[in-house]
């Protein structure tokens, strides 16, 4: 996530990278994101976005030389790729989900969010939602 941009007529967009590398939630990978994804992902959205579906938009695709191992079609042929970067673009990427993080512990998993307990931060992402997409 880099933050957010207020244009002049007051439209708000945040930005964040996808494909940068490792995050908590690279799920077992290495976060890192090639440019046949990457181009997918750039005219999905843009699709999805002139036919009047409400998505992230791709805002740019940054390749590397950086090379990363891909086994494409499962099958234990690895093959090198070249490391992108999506920059991505949406009004707001807080989504139902993202309130998972405060999830107490699941009695049949035994798996809770990362931030269990922590009602400071819980409060404070309550009132920059009220106070940013439900204002008086």
């Amino acid at each position: 996530y880099l933050g957010e941009v207020v244009n002049k007529r007051g439209d708000r967009w945040e930005l964040q990278l996808k494909g940068s590398g490792l995050t908590p939630y690279s799920r077992m990978a290495d976060g890192r994101k090639v440019l046949r994804s990457s181009i997918r992902e750039f005219l999905c959205s843009e699709a999805m976005h002139h036919l009047g579906i409400p998505t992230t938009r791709a805002g740019s695709c940054i390749t590397s030389d950086t090379k990363v191992q891909r086994d494409i079609f499962y099958n234990g042929n690895v093959i090198q790729e070249q490391a992108t970067i999506v920059l991505r673009i949406a009004p707001t990427f807080i989504r139902f989900g993202s309130f998972e993080i405060f999830k107490p512990t699941d009695g049949l998993t035994g798996r809770k969010g990362p931030s269990v307990g922590r009602k400071d931060i819980l409060v404070k992402m309550l009132d920059y939602c009220i106070k940013t997409f439900f204002p008086k």
